[in-house]
């Protein structure tokens, strides 16, 4: 019992020294294709696994190379996923777009239009509050998602997955609105 401690707390030692020898080089590489705040987490979780996999032994002298692998590796998977992501959160914009034309195309009535178009703002109040606050700052004050994150003191990723939720929840809407008219036309 008091051997496995030791041991635990040996290996706590040397993953604190492991850690601090080479977390902060690592961060500064992973900056050079992410933001800061991503950098430090692709950072953190490479630390997470190592811990986790506390039996797994890697050569010192390989232990540079594979640690920048990893965090190279993290950093192409967190590009592509941004990509993906980026392009969906398009295609989102386009079809909201593209509802919202069609909604002009089929009402004539401006008195309509005017109460569907409060009812879309009315929707847009009964978002959650930072999510309503961001969706504002990027579609109605065109700020960049940078900015919002710096702004918020959130991720730029937050940013992003908050206008992701806020255009599925107003495609929904639009999509009622549009129902409602063809059903009354």
């Amino acid at each position: 019992m008091n051997s496995k401690k030791g041991e635990t707390n040996i290996f706590n030692t040397r993953y604190e020294a492991f850690y601090l020898q080479y977390a902060g080089e690592l961060i500064f590489f992973a900056r050079k294709f992410v933001d800061h705040q991503t950098a430090e987490d692709i950072v953190q979780d490479l630390f997470l696994k190592i811990w986790d996999r506390k039996s797994t032994v890697i050569a010192e002298s390989e232990i540079k190379n594979y640690l920048r692998s990893m965090v190279q590796n993290a950093c192409i998977d967190y590009i592509k996923h941004q990509s993906v992501e980026s392009s969906f959160l398009q295609e989102g914009i386009r079809q909201l777009q593209l509802d919202e034309l069609k909604y002009y195309e089929s009402s004539n009535d401006h008195f309509r239009e005017a109460e569907n178009i409060e009812a879309l703002y009315a929707s847009i109040e009964k978002m959650p509050p930072k999510r309503k606050e961001v969706f504002k700052k990027f579609f109605l004050e065109e700020q960049k998602h940078a900015d919002i994150a710096i702004e918020l003191n959130i991720s730029v990723r937050t940013v992003e997955t908050h206008i992701y939720q806020a255009l599925k929840f107003l495609r929904e809407k639009v999509i009622m609105l549009l129902t409602l008219i063809l059903l009354c036309l």
